[in-house]
């Protein structure tokens, strides 16, 4: 795969993380690996596995097709009002399945027209 494509992806997770105020070690905790390896992944020097970018996107609240598009997709404004530092693992995992749950209530809404 071509490298700029890899660092697009990294550009966006990168901003999707810190739109979530999380940090790298946070993150790397919650998805089981190592800080190293988002960072390498954030500056698009890795290539990334989809179940991991899945994890990624599913934390963040955004869908894969947003970090793997070239252009910017019109994502809801799934926002959950926490402070990052008082989080623990298990927090950030309910954060994680609350904004993808509403992500996916939004897709279907917007499916039926409502």
């Amino acid at each position: 795969m071509d490298n700029s494509i890899f660092k697009n992806i990294g550009k966006k997770l990168q901003e999707a993380r810190n739109k979530n105020g999380l940090t790298q070690e946070q993150v790397a905790k919650v998805l089981g690996i190592n800080k190293v390896q988002l960072s390498y992944f954030e500056n698009g020097a890795r290539e990334i596995n989809i179940s991991l970018l899945q994890k990624l996107a599913n934390l963040y609240g955004y869908s894969v097709e947003y970090f793997l598009g070239n252009e910017e997709i019109n994502e809801p404004d799934i926002q959950i009002a926490f402070r990052a530092g008082d989080f623990i693992e298990e927090d950030l995992k309910i954060v994680s399945f609350a904004k993808t749950f509403l992500r996916n209530l939004h897709e279907m809404k917007s499916l039926l027209g409502r």
